[in-house]
């Protein structure tokens, strides 16, 4: 083959091919074979109306079984369009992209330590979101001093917070638990809480209950040696004997306070 048929070949072949990237939208992403594929529409090639076939994914990682970076655009997304060897046959979404409809940016707006999400954007951008349609997000702060990581799950509120001041577990309805360098510290919605440090465990409640249908009460100590010492001395003091003649004799001596400190715990106390 000689050159101009060569280079005649090539301009045909270029001229009916469509390299680089365009800007599609989404019109379909139930995938039938579960490939990540998506229809789409690319308007500056196919003009309007035209839907493309299944456009295959072009992800960071993945290509083998049961592995992979797997996140599919929702319907109307904007998503970036190549086609394999520029031809139209064979599409690829390679990525996204964000607009501003109305003006206002499509980035995901952050989220604080509880959950709440921010009116606007964040600028500068110091925080890394993983955000999806429903809200579920995943968060890392990177500003000087302020690191934290954030898990956030949004239909219940549950939020999962670890920072400079520890670990935060909290849910929707209000429990919550707390971990730092001092201890732990696990509180319900009805502000009972259990405490553990270096002083040891401590339980707040109205009532505590240990063991299933508990219905024995735990002895306060100090208070019942407290009362059978005044009942022996009590005893004592007025326990007369009669002497060999009848007579009584005088009250004999307080008898020695019983030794009830053995029979308190020096480790668990109760209120």
């Amino acid at each position: 083959m000689n050159l101009e048929k060569v280079v005649a070949s090539l301009v045909q072949k270029i001229e009916y091919r469509f390299y680089g990237k365009y800007r599609g939208f989404v019109v379909d992403n139930a995938d039938p074979e579960q490939l990540g594929r998506l229809k789409v529409k690319v308007p500056s090639v196919l003009g309007n109306d035209v839907v493309t076939g299944w456009a295959v994914p072009c992800v960071p990682y993945g290509g083998d079984a049961n592995l992979g970076f797997l996140f599919i655009p929702e319907v109307n997304a904007g998503v970036w369009v190549e086609f394999e060897e520029g031809d139209l046959e064979f599409p690829i979404w390679v990525g996204t992209f964000w607009s501003k409809p109305g003006g206002e940016s499509e980035l995901p707006k952050p989220n604080e330590a509880d959950g709440s999400e921010h009116g606007s954007v964040q600028d500068p951008p110091t925080r890394k979101i993983i955000k999806t349609k429903k809200g579920h997000t995943i968060q890392f702060e990177d500003a000087d001093g302020e690191e934290m990581i954030t898990i956030f799950e949004a239909t219940n509120s549950h939020v999962v917070t670890m920072n400079k001041d520890g670990i935060k577990i909290t849910d929707g309805a209000g429990n919550e638990i707390k971990m730092d360098g001092q201890g732990l510290i696990c509180k319900d919605k009805n502000d009972n809480a259990i405490t553990m440090d270096s002083s040891g465990i401590t339980i707040k409640s109205n009532q505590i209950k240990i063991g299933e249908n508990a219905t024995e009460p735990l002895v306060l100590g100090n208070q019942l040696k407290t009362a059978l010492n005044n009942w022996v001395n009590t005893v004592f003091a007025t326990h007369m004997h009669t002497g060999n003649l009848g007579a009584p004799t005088t009250p004999p001596l307080p008898g020695a306070p019983l030794l009830l400190d053995l029979a308190l715990s020096p480790t668990n106390k109760v209120k």
